[in-house]
Formats: C-alpha cells, structure tokens, sequence
C-alpha cells in the first residue's frame, strides 16, 4: 500500500520586478508510505539521505532508483557494487543508533525480522524517520520496489522494475506451480543441520514452483534437524545455497543414499542470492523451478548455480 499527496504550495508572496506579485515557490510533494508493520511513513518529501540496515532493502532501493540518496549501509550488503563505496554499519545483533544518527539520515531502512519496535521508536523519537521492510513473499518484493520508486528522482523506474518482477513471477508459476507438489528438503546449514520451514519467505519460491518443502510446518523459520528426520521425510530434491557449503552437502547426502545414484533424491546447487528478496532471485529460482519440473518427469536435476 502506498499513498502520495501533494501539498499545497505555502510560504510568503514575492513581487516582481514590475510590481506584479509572483507566484509562491512550490513546497516538495509529502510523502506518505505504509511499511511492512503497516505503519504510516510521512515524509516532508523525498529523502536525501537514506541509511539500509539490510542487505535486500539496499538492493530494492538501488533497483528502484534511490540508490544515488543512500548514504550509508549495513556490513552485510553486497549488491549493487556502488555500495561497496559506502560506510558501513554493524547491524547485528543490533544497529547502533547513536552510529545510525551520526549519519544524519532522514530515513532508515529496517529489517523487521531483526529489529524490535523499541529501537523504532528511539530513533522516531530522534526525529528519524524509519520504514520496515519485511518482505513475505514474492508478491511483497514489486510492491517494495513500487513504495521505493516513490524515494527517487524518477518513479517510473522502481514502477517498471516492480512490472518485469510481476510478469517474470507470474510465467513461473503458470508453468510451474500447477502440476503435482515435489517433496524437497532445503539446506541452509550442515553443522548444525539448518532448514527452512514455510514461515520463512523462501516458501513463496517453492509454492511458486510446485515444490512442498518437508519441513515446511516447523514451528520456526529455521529449524535444526536431523539427517535422520531428513531421510525419514524422503525428499525427492535437495536444494542447497552457495559454494562449499553446496558441495559439502552432496558429499553428505550422496554418502547417505539419499542422492542418486544410490538414493532417489536429486540435487540442485543454488545462488545465495535467491534467499534475498529482490530481482536478482529470478535466475536461480528459475533454475529451481526447472529442476523441480525435471524431479516431476523423472529426469535429473540440472547442477544449477
């Protein structure tokens, strides 16, 4: 949800060179914005500077066309390469504010899933205005990009971008998501054995690509496990993120019998960036979704990447 309002121009009247009285000198348009706890975010105009506390919100401004006004970022974000250009700030295991309010900002970006509403209101009550980003699915990631468009110089961007995502998500899921749900077991972690359940975002990527995640009724968003549940619940496909950590999970699992040859399970290694809600999740979550359907007919996943 998003509002926009202009606010009447005001200010004193000036004359002319020729006496005649001058029009007053427009006020920048209000901005009003609803975050992701449903607060309302009122803003005198566009921000000049905005510090992002999380690694996905610094994407979604970059992507939407506020990135030339972020002036700060959490030690966590990577992407775009400007940010790398960028103070940064610890975020965990919680921003500091008097190092956010050094910065100056007239805006902060939170993460919700890291953040109580005590340091919220500590930092409103600096003056600084805060938006919760906290995306819950792929649905909520175009309409981060539409409220941040609102945040540049040129809204149609962060609109445009929010448009592509839409359309990209929406060929997955009719290609995708109709057809028989495939029983998939995601590694986030080995030691200790980390997954994810269906409160975690990630869960709208698997819906979306016609996968039931096994652990998905866990009571938290990323459970320990054991290998022992894990060949218990018989995935058909063992997702896993990242380099090493990919590869040393199909050495365990494979060692296990539960990959192929010996076992019944495929296996398909992912970018991290799918677990970060912004558009750079399309390429591996198309590869996901195309091991998924190769799952279905009975054919080997592809690698992926």
């Amino acid at each position: 949800m998003l509002l926009a309002a202009a606010v009447a121009a005001g200010g004193s009247v000036r004359a002319d060179a020729g006496g005649a009285a001058a029009a007053p000198a427009p006020k920048p348009p209000a901005l009003r914005l609803v975050d992701d706890w449903g607060r309302s975010v009122a803003l005198a105009g566009p921000p000049q500077r905005i510090v992002s506390m999380a690694p996905h919100a610094t994407e979604l401004l970059f992507a939407a066309g506020a990135g030339p006004r972020v002036v700060a970022v959490d030690r966590s974000s990577d992407f775009p390469a400007e940010v790398r250009a960028l103070p940064r700030l610890a975020a965990h295991p919680r921003p500091d504010p008097e190092r956010l309010l050094a910065m100056r900002p007239d805006l902060v970006v939170l993460w919700g899933a890291a953040v109580g509403r005590d340091l919220v209101d500590r930092l409103e009550g600096f003056g600084v205005r805060v938006f919760v980003s906290e995306p819950k699915g792929l649905d909520d990631v175009a309409g981060t990009l539409e409220r941040f468009a609102l945040l540049g110089d040129d809204p149609r961007r962060g609109r445009d971008e929010a448009r592509s995502f839409r359309q990209a998500v929406a060929a997955l899921r009719a290609r995708h998501a109709a057809g028989a749900l495939v029983p998939v077991f995601v590694q986030v972690w080995a030691r200790p054995l980390i997954t994810l359940s269906d409160r975690d975002s990630f869960a709208d990527v698997l819906r979306t690509c016609g996968a039931r995640n096994v652990f998905g009724a866990e009571r938290m968003a990323a459970p320990q496990v054991g290998a022992e549940a894990v060949l218990r619940l018989a995935p058909r496909l063992v997702v896993a993120f990242g380099g090493e950590r990919a590869e040393a999970a199909r050495d365990t699992w494979t060692r296990l019998g539960l990959l192929a040859p010996d076992g019944p399970a495929g296996f398909v290694q992912l970018s991290g960036a799918i677990q970060r809600p912004t558009p750079r999740m399309l390429a591996p979550m198309k590869l996901l979704c195309e091991a998924v359907e190769a799952t279905r007919s009975g054919l080997p996943p592809a690698a992926g990447r």
